[in-house]
């Protein structure tokens, strides 16, 4: 049976080049949805694509209304020769099984390996100005749907672009505790690496120094939290932080034998808990 993949902004185009492709009307093609990017917010910001595996109704009614050549066969009247027949499609069958199994670990190795790989880096590695030019286009694209003026400056290291946005309003692209800095910077990330056969390319976007103010903060917040923990003898829960702030909390107190952290709950509320280490406890 013939099946073709294709793209396209919407079902209903995708569904139009299948058709063509079979050679058949719109309304005699089957299919299954294989990929769908875009939905709700995404959609709004990013557009929509949809991926589909197409082929024609009338083969697959065919194909259903086929004879089974094993249900067709007789049995064999002998049932030593019966026995043997079932033990010998059973061995077939386990050993597709094994194989399906195999292939499919096989699989996913490959493609860990492969994404490890993106992520290492020659020294002589030099950023594609194709990936440049997504990430100022989509955070360009993004600011300017959110109401924003802006200048956006534009710095490269090893595998890493770095944006600087400028303009009015900034606290907009900040939000709160900079989740909707954070949540521009992995949109952008997901658009720059679409093409998974690229090297895999950092970025980084930052506005008015927020990132650093805000590390430099949170690290006197630790070691403030470090002396009471240290003093009270009792633990202390944050408020919900971002992934990347609970990590600037255990760093600034990773080298304190005396202190643990830990992190409790799920995302958006996941919180930081500081206490003091099962040593000190004991003391």
């Amino acid at each position: 049976m013939l099946k073709v993949e294709k793209n396209a902004k919407t079902l209903d185009e995708a569904l139009e080049l299948a058709a063509q492709d079979l050679g058949v009307a719109k309304d005699e093609v089957a299919y299954t949805v294989t990929k769908e990017i875009g939905r709700g917010l995404m959609k709004f910001l990013v557009g929509s694509e949809i991926e589909i595996l197409a082929w024609r109704k009338a083969d697959e009614e065919k194909e259903a209304s086929a004879p089974n050549p094993e249900k067709a066969a007789k049995p064999e009247k002998s049932k030593p020769a019966h026995a043997k027949a079932e033990k010998t499609e059973k061995t077939e069958k386990t050993e597709k099984a094994e194989k399906t199994i195999s292939e499919s670990n096989t699989k996913t190795v490959v493609e860990e390996k492969h994404e490890k790989k993106r992520h290492d880096v020659d020294d002589d590695f030099v950023i594609p100005k194709t990936a440049v030019d997504d990430a100022k286009y989509f955070v360009s694209e993004l600011l300017k749907k959110i109401g924003l003026t802006f200048d956006l400056h534009i710095k490269l290291d090893k595998n890493v672009i770095n944006i600087d946005v400028s303009g009015d309003k900034m606290g907009l692209l900040i939000g709160k505790r900079g989740d909707t800095l954070d949540a521009v910077q992995m949109l952008t990330v997901l658009y720059v690496n679409r093409n998974k056969n690229m090297p895999y390319v950092k970025v980084n976007i930052d506005t008015e120094n927020y990132r650093s103010k805000r590390e430099e903060t949170l690290i006197r917040l630790a070691h403030g939290l470090e002396r009471s923990v240290l003093r009270d003898k009792k633990s202390i829960t944050l408020e919900p932080m971002t992934a990347n702030e609970r990590r600037i909390i255990h760093s600034a107190l990773q080298n304190n034998p005396r202190i643990k952290t830990h992190s409790i709950g799920e995302d958006p509320n996941r919180r930081m808990v500081v206490s003091l280490a099962k040593t000190e406890n004991q003391d």
